[in-house]
């Protein structure tokens, strides 16, 4: 089997199309992995799809090994989740009422159910992956279990908010996982997915797929799997490409891909022929992201050294990133009020 190839596979989750353009042979590590792209709507997978048992056992003792080469995080790493939780947390918290019921789905260290309950929320959350739960549990003083993703894992109407953060790409069935957040969110309660775009992606082809990453989504697949399972985006500054809230629709609508097949042919000329290793080259990605994680190394190991423990690392990181949003909002408000000449030009 090669790049190019024409196959069929198992109807699709998303369009029921049984042909597949094969768009990866490798993996990370250059471990042998086939990832093909559905040709009816451009929804990225593998091939054969994993079980999810298989996915369970890997998940509970082999992911956090394999990908970041450690059973806990190093300080560094918890650096980065809690910069990235902070934001999420301080993004997140005006859609919700003070004192919701939230849970995070792949909780990993606990950052982001941390910096929710420091924000007045009661909230908990689901982490598959023994060393990383227990990490966080006792680092963090949280409430982190290792609870199956089924319907009555938590009863009916528990939570205001579900989140899931680069971690829907990794199920195994997204679909049925779905149906349970349906399950255990309150009326008009939100649920929260933020995945890795596929589109426009700039790698080399050996990083571009691997085996943790089940499903490869574009902003059209994820709100199609979405609508698939009864819900829809809301309308706010907070949604963008993949990284979306929704809620569960109240009557049923009909299920929308949109230019599933013109979607699929760009889908196949950026993997097929866009990311060849010339064009990768010629991007300059290499050099940006050498330079990058190089500046973003030194940071780390200064940062990392100003605190004795991660508590108050993480408390440090919510201010910061709290302050950030908050200048935001004022620079927002002062462009409202006043904007520039060439705006004001522009709007006439």
């Amino acid at each position: 089997m090669k790049l190019g190839d024409t196959i069929k596979a198992d109807p699709c989750m998303l369009c029921g199309e049984i042909e597949r353009t094969v768009v990866g042979t490798v993996g990370r590590g250059l471990k042998p992995l086939t990832t093909v792209l559905c040709d009816g709507c451009g929804l990225v997978s593998h091939d054969p799809l994993p079980t999810r048992a298989e996915l369970n056992a890997f998940y509970a003792s082999d992911y956090r090994k394999s990908y970041k080469g450690v059973l806990k995080p190093k300080a560094k790493h918890s650096l980065r989740a809690q910069r990235s939780a902070a934001l999420r947390a301080v993004r997140l918290k005006g859609l919700i009422q003070p004192g919701s019921r939230v849970l995070d789905i792949g909780a990993s260290s606990g950052e982001f159910v941390y910096m929710m309950g420091k924000l007045g929320f009661k909230a908990s959350g689901v982490e598959p992956n023994d060393g990383y739960r227990q990490f966080g549990t006792m680092t963090y003083e949280i409430e982190v279990t290792n609870q199956k993703l089924e319907p009555g894992a938590f009863g009916t109407g528990i939570f205001d908010l579900i989140t899931l953060n680069h971690v829907f790409e990794h199920l195994a069935e997204p679909l049925d996982a779905l149906t349970c957040f349906k399950h255990w969110l309150a009326p008009g309660g939100l649920l929260f997915i933020e995945v890795p775009n596929i589109e426009g992606v700039q790698k080399q082809r050996g990083n571009l797929f691997h085996y943790a990453h089940v499903w490869n989504f574009s902003p059209s697949t994820l709100r199609a799997a979405l609508s698939l399972a009864g819900f829809e985006p809301i309308n706010s500054p907070q949604c963008h490409g993949t990284s979306l809230v929704f809620r569960a629709r109240i009557e049923p609508a009909p299920v929308e891909i949109e230019n599933g097949q013109d979607h699929a042919a760009l889908l196949r000329r950026q993997l097929l022929k866009e990311q060849s290793p010339m064009s990768y080259f010629a991007s300059g990605a290499p050099v940006r992201r050498r330079w990058q994680r190089l500046l973003r190394n030194f940071d780390e190991i200064i940062t990392t050294g100003r605190f004795t423990n991660l508590q108050s690392m993480a408390n440090a990181t919510l201010t910061d990133a709290q302050q950030t949003h908050r200048l935001s909002l004022d620079t927002l408000k002062t462009y409202v009020r006043h904007p520039s000449h060439q705006q004001t030009l522009t709007n006439r």
